[in-house]
């Protein structure tokens, strides 16, 4: 955290990434000490010994970015983080977070003008979203961000492992600003409308006071995946190495409904009487028998329905030589995604109405299992919303000629999650059974009755939430205690106490405890079905929520000591020791050196350890039913998975579907531990001219997370993530996946950020030019102890269920002339090897041929064009113009199927790329 009233313009360039200033640094006669992000120790100087990127905010503003998650998201050194595409049937829960070098978002500490905020409330018991939740920080409130690319600082704390992103918001600001403005895609969806208010009262340093209050609201319209032809069907014809195929993403739950024979295999009805699949199926033949697989990609918005509204209220009051100041941050997201009707896998009993008519005359004999597709049911919908709040009291100032800051600080996330498009199993059971309702019709063809019978028993309403808590307090102190050749020694030491707490809030459906979930009648768990009091559950994904709270007190205390051993050389030491309530305690140290080689060429580098604690829910959630696989399996196509089933005694789901998952906590998890290193270099030739770079490593081990479940059904003989789970809808007791929390093995990173500037003046204005780029050189993962190592660095791993891209960059050049600004940039990221996948050859005319092979594509590297332009009109008017992906860049073609916070879109890959295409935005800014 940076604090300055004076500093010299070659600091705030060197701080900025613009350029380090060594020599105008030495120059200034006049410097405040400031706070350094990653050090508790006031300092005078412009570059520190950790490699800190500083984003003003006329940075965030070029970057056309309007809000945290796409600024963060357009950074070179920022990669790995979940996207708001995971919302996409992905389970994202609506959450966006930011991770570092992809080493984790759950290892990247998010912090707010120094200090921690609160976990997501709607976070996974594997852990997945249990960190800040982007969509909180209003980006209409910040006046830079603070990027600490290296880990484990004393300050914050030893769980920082892959570094620190420090959002601080406006201070001291008597500016008023009002802000309207709008992004349009080109070809239609994502519609974005925003306005922001910020004003400020008082000067703390004149009036003794000041107040500031920033509001901003947004909303965005959804995209839908038909709207863009890389993502409007699962049928993809494509050419690759002088051949054309055909890929194809589809599920048996199709609409009318595939029925197993009495061999197992899957066919179906309507195409048995018809000669060919309904509207919207493609037909896929298996032992010389044909099924209709559904076409669910045409349903999906691939870009959610989104609306924000943040306040932020801020005080300042001198006293003397102390300020007391207070921070209020409340903030609403609501997230809104939609993908294809309710997949269901249904009974068919023998001697029901629908069996004679549909089942009989093909052969079939004793109940029957049916993969259906509930059309007439709507949209499956996902209404997340999250409720954040924030507020810190402190004090801050000189005390005995020593500089100290203390606070009180609270802040809790509440997420509820809404669900519609769903219901019950056992109502939609009996409706089957009294032939009300016919799976074996196509949309739109239900009876009066039927649809009727639908409406009833769909449910709407409060699905499951969590609540997410965090408060403490702290205070940390620093002075210069005695004289060294190169200067005066600091010495800084502090402590923090705070408590986390959680709490998950399933509603009693989600705990299957309703009989009726439309009336909220409860049910009795010793009756069965048919009785109409048995225990109901969500049709298509059975769920039993386990309710589960639980809360830790965690205390560090931190010493930290800078060394000028000459005018030249820098030395930093710190340690801490933190105490984790039942996880354990630890002492983690760093040590860090800043070297003036010569003039306008400074060496620096750290060693340091880090330790991070299993969260709450990772330790304490109960075993439950966890979702579904986010791609499709099959036991016929695997005969390993087969054996599995039949070792433990359970059935494989018919065709090529998706599986259950279960996952829990797990009580003996161990922390992870971790070490990690620094080493950079800037060079400053010129006033004009700076370069740096810093070489950075880190490796973790007892690393938490479980076996992806590509892995896992890659080979299901070699991991034990093996288990089952009984349909509470059929009574079949089916194989599952346990993905449950595990400590995998060792993990290793390490890679290099550059940066380069240079700056001209031009016979149109001052031209500035920055390359930021970040090149990763190691990513080795184990999946067991002492196991084989997985990179998925320039690799869609299937091991790994992701990609580490190569390289990231993002080149861009500013000029300025008069009262306008111009800027461009060139976004790039590196190509890679895509998932493979079996494909079908296309003849002449590209007919099907019926010959299969399995493709893995390369993807080529990508690189989108951003615009801007900004008038000033004059000191008070400004209007900002510009486009996003200039050249309207389609994704590159992805066949991936499935991957760790991945959504269900197929084409191209969500977490990656930017469906919009070439964007229009604008902001008209009035100053007062």
């Amino acid at each position: 955290m940076f604090k300055r009233t004076k500093v010299s313009a070659a600091a705030v360039l060197a701080l900025s990434g613009l350029g380090i200033g060594l020599g105008q640094a030495q120059a200034q006669v006049q410097l405040d000490r400031v706070e350094i992000t990653g050090s508790s120790i006031k300092r005078i100087d412009a570059e520190g010994a950790l490699p800190v990127q500083v984003f003003k905010r006329e940075d965030i503003e070029r970057t056309g970015a309007t809000n945290t998650v796409d600024l963060l998201q357009r950074l070179p050194g920022i990669q790995g983080g979940t996207s708001e595409g995971t919302s996409v049937g992905g389970g994202g829960a609506g959450f966006a977070g930011v991770s570092i070098h992809n080493v984790g978002e759950t290892r990247t500490l998010v912090l707010l003008n120094g200090r921690r905020l609160t976990q997501y409330g709607g976070q996974s018991l594997t852990g997945s979203a249990a960190a800040v939740d982007l969509n909180t920080i209003p980006i209409a409130a910040i006046d830079r961000v603070e990027i600490l690319t290296d880990g484990a600082s004393a300050l914050y704390g030893s769980d920082a492992v892959a570094g620190v992103v420090n959002f601080i918001t406006k201070k001291n600001s008597q500016e008023g600003d009002l802000t309207v403005g709008a992004s349009i895609p080109q070809d239609g969806g994502a519609q974005e409308y925003r306005v922001s208010l910020t004003k400020g009262f008082g000067d703390v340093d004149k009036d003794g006071f000041n107040f500031l209050i920033s509001a901003s609201a947004d909303k965005r319209t959804k995209l839908d995946g038909v709207d863009r032809d890389f993502s409007k069907s699962g049928v993809i014809n494509f050419d690759h190495k002088g051949n054309r195929y055909q890929a194809f993403l589809g599920s048996p739950r199709a609409v009318p409904a595939n029925v197993a024979d009495n061999a197992g295999d899957l066919i179906n009805p309507y195409f048995e009487a018809n000669g060919s699949c309904a509207p919207g199926n493609v037909a896929v033949v298996a032992n010389g028998k044909t099924a209709c697989y559904f076409d669910f990609v045409r349903q999906l918005e691939i870009y959610p329905e989104r609306e924000r509204q943040n306040l932020m209220l801020t005080g300042a009051v001198k006293l003397g030589n102390h300020k007391l100041h207070a921070d209020l941050v409340y903030s609403k997201t609501k997230n809104v995604g939609r993908i294809a009707p309710l997949a269901a896998d249904i009974l068919i009993e023998e001697g029901t109405a629908l069996h004679t008519q549909y089942l009989v005359p093909l052969g079939i004999t004793g109940d029957a299992f049916a993969n259906w597709r509930g059309a007439d049911l709507g949209k499956r919908t996902d209404i997340n919303k999250s409720t954040f709040a924030s507020a810190v009291v402190g004090l801050e100032g000189t005390l005995a000629g020593w500089d100290y800051k203390t606070g009180v600080f609270y802040s809790e996330n509440k997420y509820k999650n809404d669900i519609a498009g769903y219901p019950g199993g056992l109502a939609l059971r009996r409706e089957l059974n009294r032939g009300v309702v016919d799976p074996f019709v196509q949309p739109g063809q239900q009876t009066q009755a039927g649809l009727d019978a639908l409406n009833a028993i769909k449910f709407s309403g409060y699905w499951d939430g969590g609540d997410a808590k965090l408060s403490g307090v702290d205070l940390s102190v620093s002075k210069e205690i005695f004289n060294l050749p190169g200067g005066a020694a600091g010495f800084g030491a502090g402590v923090q106490a705070y408590n986390e707490k959680f709490a998950g809030k399933p509603s009693l459906f989600a705990q299957g405890k309703l009989a009726d979930p439309v009336t909220g009648r409860e049910c009795d768990p010793a009756a069965v079905f048919p009785s109409p009091d048995a225990c109901d559950q969500r049709a298509g994904d059975e769920a039993a929520i386990v309710p589960y709270g639980a809360d830790r007190n965690v205390v560090g205390v931190f010493a930290e000591m800078v060394l000028p051993v000459t005018k030249t050389l820098e030395l930093t030491a710190g340690v801490r020791y933190d105490d984790y309530e039942k996880v354990g305690n630890t002492t983690n140290g760093k040590l860090s050196f800043r070297w003036n080689a010569a003039q306008g060429l400074l060496l620096r580098g750290s060693l340091g350890t880090g330790f991070k604690a299993p969260t709450v829910p990772q330790l304490n959630a109960s075993p439950q039913p966890f979702g579904v696989t986010s791609a499709p399996y099959s036991c016929t196509t695997n005969p390993d998975l087969a054996t599995v089933a039949a070792q433990l005694g359970v059935q494989c789901r018919p065709g090529n579907v998706q599986y259950d998952v279960i996952a829990g906590g797990n009580a003996s998890l161990q922390p992870e531990k971790s070490e990690q290193g620094t080493l950079g270099i800037r060079f400053e030739p010129s006033a004009n001219l700076s370069f740096g770079a810093d070489l950075w490593h880190v490796q973790v081990e007892d690393a938490i997370g479980q076996i992806a479940e590509e892995e896992a059904f890659a080979k299901p003989l070699v991991y034990n993530t093996w288990t089952s789970k009984r349909d509470n809808s059929t009574g079949i007791t089916f194989l599952a996946l346990n993905q449950g929390n595990v400590n995998l093995g060792k993990e290793f990173f390490t890679g290099i950020d550059f940066d380069i500037v240079g700056r001209t003046a031009t016979p149109l204005g001052r031209l500035t030019t920055q390359l930021l780029a970040t090149y990763m050189i190691r990513e080795d993962r184990q999946l067991i102890p002492d196991g084989e190592y997985f990179s998925a660095i320039g690799n869609n791993s299937p091991s790994l269920g992701f990609v580490s891209f190569r390289w990231q960059g993002r080149l861009s050049g500013l000029l300025e002339t008069g009262n306008w600004k111009h800027s461009a940039a060139v976004n790039f990221k590196s190509g890679y090897k895509d998932a493979a996948l079996d494909v079908e050859l296309l003849g002449p005319g590209d007919t099907l041929t019926g010959q299969f092979a399995t493709v893995q594509r390369t993807i080529r590297p990508y690189f989108t064009f951003d615009w801007q332009s900004q008038w000033n009109i004059n000191k008070w008017l400004s209007v900002t113009g510009g486009i996003l992906n200039v050249f309207d860049r389609d994704p590159p073609l992805s066949l991936s199927t499935s991957g760790l916070n991945k959504g269900q879109m197929f084409g191209y890959d969500d977490r990656y790329y930017d469906p919009r295409g070439r964007t229009f935005y604008a902001n008209v800014s009035l100053k007062f």
